[in-house]
């Protein structure tokens, strides 16, 4: 697990744990040091194998780096997937992602820089890296389907574009959030984050006079509530 790892067990370990804790420490070296200043025998110490036994789970360090962040956007894409799958509502999902967003990030920045640097390592090699790219959209993909069914619901017009508005939904969470996340020292910190991106979409939609006098987000005439 990249987003809730557990801690390594003690002892002898079989292929399987010793491939997860190789995983988890990967990725924490990977967002300490970026890709290109972190070698596979430094990963091989850290989790505590042999330099050489690194080559029986992973032939090239890009290899282990491709399926860490891939790992990393499986789990957010599941994360995502629970919370949105069930909705066909734009403005009941974003309410629902800031519950939800909290308990999905750690507090030693790992998935925060660890994202950014995939980011980077994508963009600057497409063709080495393009099973990111294919992670990333996947994940993408999740709430471009809420926005199609909000769409048919009538919620969003017809022409909105779902492609957009959807990749437009997780770049908000995991770019806004990753970055205020990066900067909390603490978590109580970073929900008070999330409480002014709330506070911030409400009043995007309604503004602030219309906020204070509704403040039970019941949505004015000709409008719809966001949040």
């Amino acid at each position: 697990m990249i987003i809730a790892p557990e801690k390594a067990p003690s002892g002898r370990r079989s292929g399987l744990a010793s491939r997860e804790q190789l995983l988890a420490v990967a990725a924490m070296l990977f967002a300490r040091k970026g890709l290109h200043r972190v070698t596979l025998a430094e990963i091989a110490g850290e989790a505590g194998m042999s330099g050489p036994a690194i080559y029986n789970h992973f032939e090239s360090k890009n290899a282990l780096f491709s399926e860490v962040v891939c790992l990393m956007y499986e789990e957010e894409i599941a994360a995502f997937s629970e919370v949105l799958d069930p909705l066909d509502s734009v403005c009941e999902a974003l309410d629902q992602l800031m519950e939800r967003v909290p308990h999905m990030y750690r507090d030693d920045g790992v998935l925060q820089l660890l994202g950014l640097t995939a980011q980077l390592e994508a963009v600057r090699d497409p063709e080495l890296f393009m099973a990111i790219s294919d992670a990333a959209r996947r994940r993408d993909e999740v709430a471009i389907r809420l926005v199609e069914r909000a769409k048919r619901q009538g919620e969003l017009p017809a022409d909105a574009d779902a492609n957009e508005l959807g990749s437009m939904m997780i770049s908000l969470f995991v770019g806004a959030l990753g970055n205020r996340a990066l900067r909390a020292s603490r978590h109580g910190q970073f929900v008070r984050s999330v409480e002014a991106l709330r506070s911030l979409l409400r009043m995007m939609r309604s503004g602030p006079a219309a906020e204070q006098k509704n403040p039970e987000g019941v949505a004015a005439e000709g409008g719809v509530s966001v949040v």
